[in-house]
């Protein structure tokens, strides 16, 4: 029996808030690679590195292992042969959409926002991005009716409802086959989409705004906990010798200079011969409540993790996308990193879709995430 593609992130066995029902490929796809040799690869990017760079807008930095790249573009020239293109074989061997007569898809951007917009790839010549806050509106009158109309008559765009659901006749959770380079317990998934994704009226059609969009693409975050440092016990734990230390022991700590007298490396009175290396005493840390281990891993996390911890972000225009994550991937189980990328970074782009890199948390943040929002009703 071959080894599944992708395999199902579960830590001792908690499984409170499943991701959604995703679409595996077919068995007579070959050449796909496993959740076992995808996890064989050297990590190039840790977790805070990824979202760094959808806040920077610099989506080309996400990128698969260049032999794994190597390996994708043997097997889609492959597919192209057998089935003409990216696109074909996707509406008509790996997508779940119902097979028509009517073949028609639609791109990610909206077509007539991109060839007759006010910056239309014609008039883009990739200069500096105007700032979004300074760029006049478009026509006072026309900008007024969009407001009240939302998207253009006759389009439909991308949406969510949480009364109405996840529309399965219009979109659908397929897992990544050839996925970027990602942490470990990291899922990368595409959501594919029977309409356009990104348009103008998101922004309420300011020129600037949607000039980014068209440049850097969407993004955003789900699932952040919104959780500060603890409240300090009744002695400031920043003054309290945790274990007593021999200076000499502390590597490339020069115990002889004048500047270690009176003080130990951090700035801490008292005798040179006592150091902080571990952090607080167990003394102390008793008198947190189960409630607070994970605030306190956050205030002794290392400095990626301190730098993003209680982050949020999301792109203006990001706000239909970042729903539809929330509801698909509940933010109590799963930390997520959502893209959009722009028309000229896109390989299928007649087929509408968006990326979620998808991080399956730990219990200790699951039990947190409870307490923030609340426990399931299922």
């Amino acid at each position: 029996m071959a080894p599944p593609l992708m395999t199902e992130v579960i830590y001792l066995n908690d499984r409170r808030y499943p991701g959604p029902t995703y679409h595996p490929a077919s068995e007579d796809i070959a050449g796909l690679p496993t959740q076992e040799e995808l996890d064989a690869y050297p990590r190039m990017f840790t977790w805070g590195e990824l979202k760094q760079t959808i806040v920077d807008g610099r989506l080309e930095n996400l990128m698969r292992n260049k032999e794994m790249q190597a390996r994708y573009n043997s097997w889609t020239k492959g597919i192209k042969e057998r089935f003409g293109s990216t696109e074909k074989y996707l509406t008509q061997s790996r997508l779940p959409f119902p097979r028509s007569s009517d073949p028609h898809t639609e791109p990610t951007y909206d077509p007539d926002a991109l060839d007759g917009g006010p910056s239309s790839p014609k008039a883009r010549s990739r200069p500096p991005l105007p700032d979004s806050s300074n760029s006049p509106k478009i026509d006072a009158r026309h900008a007024q009716q969009s407001r009240q109309s939302g998207p253009r008559p006759g389009t439909d765009y991308l949406s969510y409802d949480a009364e109405e659901g996840f529309d399965e006749s219009k979109y659908a959770v397929l897992n990544n086959d050839w996925p970027y380079n990602i942490p470990p317990g990291v899922r990368h998934f595409c959501v594919w989409s029977r309409v356009p994704i990104a348009h103008p009226s998101l922004v309420d059609d300011d020129p600037g705004a949607w000039a980014k969009i068209e440049e850097e693409g969407l993004g955003g975050f789900t699932g952040i906990l919104p959780i500060s440092t603890p409240a300090r016990p009744s002695i400031d734990p920043s003054c309290l010798p945790s274990i007593p230390t021999q200076a000499s022991a502390l590597s490339g700590i020069d115990t002889s200079s004048s500047s270690h007298k009176g003080s130990d490396a951090l700035g801490h009175q008292g005798p040179s011969s006592m150091r902080h290396p571990l952090g607080w005493g167990a003394v102390t840390l008793s008198e947190f409540g189960e409630q607070d281990w994970y605030a306190v891993d956050l205030k002794f996390g290392g400095p990626e993790l301190q730098k993003w911890a209680n982050r949020q972000y999301e792109a203006k225009g990001g706000q239909e996308v970042g729903k539809m994550v929330k509801a698909l991937w509940d933010e109590r189980g799963w930390e997520c990193l959502w893209f959009v990328n722009p028309p000229r970074l896109q390989s299928v782009p007649g087929l509408s879709h968006f990326h979620v890199f998808a991080r399956r948390k730990t219990p200790e943040e699951i039990d947190a995430g409870e307490r923030i929002w609340g426990k399931s009703e299922a």
